[in-house]
């Protein structure tokens, strides 16, 4: 009778083993491109809503105009003081607008009457920017 013991670990310990850990990063894998989407779709559209905020107020503090021009097939917005360029803002990858104005104006002398709803779509999520007529509040939900 043989009293050694034996280290190691058998065969079918070590293919269960490996057949988690591939199932395991089969499901990260899946899963991982579809929460980047959501992530950056989330950052454009509160990006997107803290810009019109900024520029609104901005234009009342100052008592000059702001507009912020949308440009769909390149995927990014500008932003204009007095009819000079302030700056551009790209949308993250895989983010694009849908049922956006031409431009925005607002003026020192108050906000614009008409309301308004950018569409953001990343893949099958959608998250709309409003903002509300007179008031010009701007909110941010997730589309239906």
């Amino acid at each position: 009778m043989n009293n050694r013991s034996s280290f190691g670990y058998t065969l079918i310990e070590l293919l269960l083993v490996l057949a988690l850990l591939s199932g395991a990063a089969f499901v990260l894998l899946v899963k991982l491109p579809v929460q980047q989407n959501e992530r950056n779709l989330a950052m454009a559209a509160t990006q997107l809503t803290q810009e019109i905020r900024d520029i609104r107020q901005a234009a009342l503090s100052e008592r000059t105009w702001y507009e912020m021009k949308f440009f769909y097939d390149q995927g990014f917005y500008r932003i204009s003081r007095d009819g000079k360029w302030v700056k551009d803002i790209a949308l993250p990858k895989g983010v694009t607008m849908e049922n956006a104005p031409k431009d925005i104006r607002f003026s020192g002398a108050g906000t614009p009457d008409l309301g308004v709803t950018i569409q953001l779509k990343a893949g099958k999520s959608k998250r709309n920017v409003i903002m509300m007529p007179v008031t010009a509040r701007v909110r941010e939900e997730i589309a239906k």
